[in-house]
């Protein structure tokens, strides 16, 4: 064989060798951005029940309008969409009737807000996370006897651009929780916590 072709056989090996480790490369940090992705939102649920739910008593709720204690600076108006948002999300279970004069009154502090980077969240998982924490009272009227806190804590960490818009949802997903663990109680499926 002549040195050029034997130059120019190795140098197409090598080529071919960069070429599939670089193939492998791509496949893995496809992978990882994937894997970001599901992992992307966690939410945590803190109910705590001081009484068990009785339809006769508790089927109708009176809703105070949401307060907004996260000191949010946004152009959103953060307690009127929870407050419609859970209203809404209450009415869709059919396990609650919202009236002006329930025996139930729901009160909802939005506890913290941060809209997030989803830019950010792809440069470093974790830094630019979007998050809302939501606590809710039930108190039974007219003693004003708490019956049930439940609190929901909801944020992306994770995800890139894979998670963008994820500002808009985060409220929606902590509402759903709260709901969910009314829900639960309502059922009786809860372990009772006493003072």
């Amino acid at each position: 064989m002549h040195t050029w072709r034997k130059d120019f056989f190795m140098d197409t090996q090598g080529k071919a060798q960069t070429m599939r480790w670089t193939r492998k490369l791509t496949v893995g940090v496809i992978g990882l951005v994937g894997l970001a992705t599901f992992v992307g939102c966690a939410t945590q649920s803190v109910p705590q029940f001081r009484e068990a739910f009785v339809q006769a008593r508790h089927r109708y709720v009176r809703m105070e309008p949401c307060r907004d204690r996260s000191g949010f600076k946004g152009e959103r108006d953060l307690a009127a969409e929870a407050t419609q948002g859970l209203a809404e999300k209450l009415q869709a279970t059919k396990l609650f009737e919202i009236s002006p004069d329930g025996s139930l009154v729901l009160t909802c502090d939005i506890e913290s807000f941060a809209e997030g980077n989803a830019f950010q969240r792809w440069l470093l998982p974790g830094w630019g996370a979007t998050e809302a924490r939501v606590a809710v009272i039930v108190l039974e009227k007219p003693e004003d006897k708490v019956l049930a806190t439940l609190r929901s804590h909801s944020s992306v960490g994770s995800g890139g651009l894979f998670s963008v818009g994820a500002n808009q949802y985060i409220l929606s997903v902590v509402l759903n929780d709260i709901v969910n663990q009314l829900g639960e109680w309502a059922k009786g499926s809860f372990a009772q916590e006493r003072p």
